[in-house]
């Protein structure tokens, strides 16, 4: 379960409205728990946990029948599986490409989910932290990536990791609505008609 507080949700709203003063553009800040359920990941661990419990029962029950070797890797199995609901035991059985992978495409998901992809000049952004993963990915519309370099969004999601990784995600994500808000202004200025095309609430996602 994502925990933030409905104070760090208006923080978090509070610089969206701010960083969109100066520009047409749209910043969408977005936590998801997990991108992916990583079922390989849980059959690796599951695999570990029968080995491991076989190895247990050959320690301890060398005596018997070998044959309990093989009945102990049986609920190994189950209990290796189901710890992969524990995120800090599952991680180091992803895969950094498959993670890579996941991540960018529930961005990509989220971006057409919420309609981001219809603002009127297309200068919408998304910034999604996905905590499983311990991951940030900034996508950018078109009107966007056709002026600003895509390696800028990199070091924004260095300054957000830095922060995120003092235990203070709200601020993390403040910190890069405020940078992406900076680039945007340069070559997105507000004007005296700047309708608010999408909401300045954090979206939440299980």
């Amino acid at each position: 379960m994502i925990e933030i507080t409905q104070a760090e949700r208006d923080k978090i709203s509070l610089a969206v409205l701010e960083a969109e003063k100066h520009t047409t553009g749209e910043i969408v800040p977005m936590i998801v728990a997990q991108s992916d359920d990583y079922s390989g990941a849980r059959w690796r661990l599951a695999v570990a946990g029968a080995l491991f419990a076989g190895f247990l029962a050959y320690f301890f029950l060398g005596d018997y029948d070998s044959v309990w070797i093989l009945y102990a890797q049986i609920p190994g199995l189950y209990f290796g599986y189901a710890l992969g609901n524990v995120g800090a035991i599952l991680r180091p059985f992803m895969l950094s490409d498959k993670i890579d992978e996941e991540v960018n495409q529930r961005a990509l998901q989220a971006f057409y989910e919420h309609n981001l992809h219809h603002t009127k000049d297309h200068t919408a952004i998304l910034i999604m932290v996905s905590l499983l993963e311990h991951r940030v990915e900034i996508l950018a519309d078109a009107g966007i990536n056709s002026k600003v370099p895509k390696d800028t969004w990199q070091s924004i999601v260095n300054d957000m990791i830095a922060s995120i990784k003092t235990n203070d995600l709200s601020e993390g994500i403040c910190i890069a609505v405020r940078e992406c808000g900076d680039i945007l202004a340069k070559d997105f200025p507000g004007q005296h008609d700047n309708p608010d095309e999408v909401s300045n609430k954090l979206i939440i996602e299980e």
